[in-house]
């Protein structure tokens, strides 16, 4: 059975998507959730279930750092979950050298940065989540970049876990199939694109942000109190095959 009630979290990109749903779902379990937009729009849009976060780009390391403290002094934290992410489908002789520092920085980089704030700040028994990809797991086709900071994130999180374990604290990361939410908008509004992806996924359909969340809510809970280390993949069935 999941509890949440009066435990505290910290998302990344809670503004949309994965991290959007998280942080609703987490809060309507009576989590206090806290975490980082990137726009006015969304820091209002969240207002709705939390009564904090933070504006600011989060490869920006030092004001990453501030803000987890901040966040900390308010209440300690019991999880943090890195949800912000990009993808770019390019070739690699498209990929800039500047391209690939961004996608790297963002979806590595940053979760690194955010479980270093993080680690002196989590309560004993507490989890740290990150938001993968299937395509970290198996790669694809002009999308070098995200393939290599996802599959960078899958290291991490077991890294982490090793590490972690003697502090009991546990690190596991979600490794999503194609799921509709912003990121895909422009996949999905392309009807050969979408239909080829599809036709791909046994369960016939993309995946929704809340059945992620789910997910998420229940690696930070204690009902996954022996899972550490772990790459759970959610994908229809993609990489069953």
């Amino acid at each position: 059975m999941i509890s949440l009630v009066n435990k505290t979290f910290f998302i990344t990109g809670l503004g949309s998507g994965i991290g959007f749903a998280t942080g609703q779902l987490l809060a309507s379990n009576g989590a206090y959730v806290t975490g980082t937009v990137f726009s006015e729009d969304q820091q209002a849009a969240v207002s709705a279930f939390t009564q904090t976060c933070y504006l600011l780009d989060i490869t920006d390391t030092d004001r990453l750092t501030q803000t987890i403290r901040a966040a900390a002094d308010r209440h300690a934290l019991d999880g943090i979950i890195g949800c912000a992410g990009i993808i770019e489908l390019k070739t690699v002789a498209q990929t800039s050298s500047k391209d690939w520092h961004h996608i790297i920085d963002l979806n590595l980089g940053a979760n690194f940065e955010l479980a270093k704030a993080a680690t002196d700040y989590l309560c004993d028994g507490g989890a740290m989540v990150f938001i993968s990809s299937q395509i970290g797991v198996v790669g694809h086709k002009n999308a070098a970049a995200y393939a290599a900071s996802k599959a960078g994130l899958n290291g991490l999180t077991r890294s982490l876990a090793l590490e972690m374990a003697d502090r009991n604290i546990r690190v596991n990361a979600i490794a999503p199939g194609p799921i509709a939410t912003p990121m895909t908008a422009n996949t999905r509004a392309t009807p050969e694109r979408y239909d080829e992806l599809v036709t791909k996924i046994p369960l016939g359909r993309f995946g929704e942000a809340e059945e992620i969340a789910r997910v998420a809510a229940f690696l930070v809970s204690d009902a996954a109190s022996f899972i550490t280390g772990q790459v759970i993949i959610a994908d229809g069935g993609f990489t069953a095959q």
